[in-house]
């Protein structure tokens, strides 16, 4: 963790979401006083942008999707397995991926949340903020941030695949939006490939709701394992 907090891609990809957030706040409808919750409202309003969706698959993978490429060009990889061996520095590795994925959108959300509250609450009249609401707009930041780990995991299968920058970089948004290709324009009935609903969460996911719980889980389980193996293939040599 404290590495990753080293990293000047992880605090780019912060205010970069932080600045996607706020931009997609509905300012227009700002007119006091506004109904009681509507701070909750505007925030989950402005996280499901398009602004937002487009930015994951980009700031996700910024802070380190591109480490293990970075680590055996700079010739720091033997100096790592000196240290540590094989299965640690990939379970290091592999972790510290994912969290980079999560952490610019979790600390961003969080931070604009706080902001929504201190500067719109005030214009609210007065009224309980619902438990229901409140619930909703954190589980709606958390699997925009799962979706970030994903989208951090696929960097770097890709950076363990190809040792490249340019496919670390960029074949994560490429994936991503594949997949936004194949559901509006070939099978419009799979929202379940659509990532834009896997934030969202408005379709049928089971009749208890986890099915996105599951589908995310799995996805990064899947990912996480199958770049932990890629890595265990590369380091056999070093």
């Amino acid at each position: 963790m404290r590495e990753l907090l080293w990293e000047k891609g992880i605090w780019a990809a912060f205010f970069a979401c932080l600045a996607v957030f706020v931009l997609g706040l509905p300012f227009q409808q700002i007119e006091p006083p506004l109904a009681a919750g509507t701070f909750l409202k505007f925030y989950e309003q402005a996280l499901g942008t398009q602004a937002v969706l487009f930015c994951i698959p980009i700031v996700s993978v910024l802070p380190v999707g591109a480490v293990f490429v970075k680590e055996s060009k700079g010739g720091f990889l033997k100096f790592y397995i000196s240290r540590i061996d094989r299965i640690e520095y990939i379970r290091r590795k592999t972790a510290q991926v994912y969290l980079g994925g999560v952490l610019p959108l979790l600390t961003a959300g969080i931070i604009f949340l706080a902001g929504c509250f201190l500067f719109l609450y005030p214009l609210e009249l007065v009224g309980e903020i619902g438990a229901e609401e409140l619930v909703s707009a954190a589980l709606l930041l958390l699997r925009i941030c799962l979706i970030g780990g994903i989208a951090a995991e696929t960097a770097g299968i890709f950076a363990a695949l190809s040792g490249n920058y340019y496919m670390a970089y960029g074949m994560p948004f490429v994936c991503y939006y594949l997949l936004v290709i194949i559901k509006e324009r070939y099978l419009p009935g799979m929202y379940t490939l659509y990532p834009g609903e896997w934030a969202a969460y408005q379709e049928y996911w089971g009749p208890d709701g986890s099915g996105i719980w599951w589908m995310l889980g799995m996805c990064s389980a899947a990912l996480w394992g199958v770049h932990g193996v890629l890595l265990y293939g590369k380091l056999k040599n070093v």
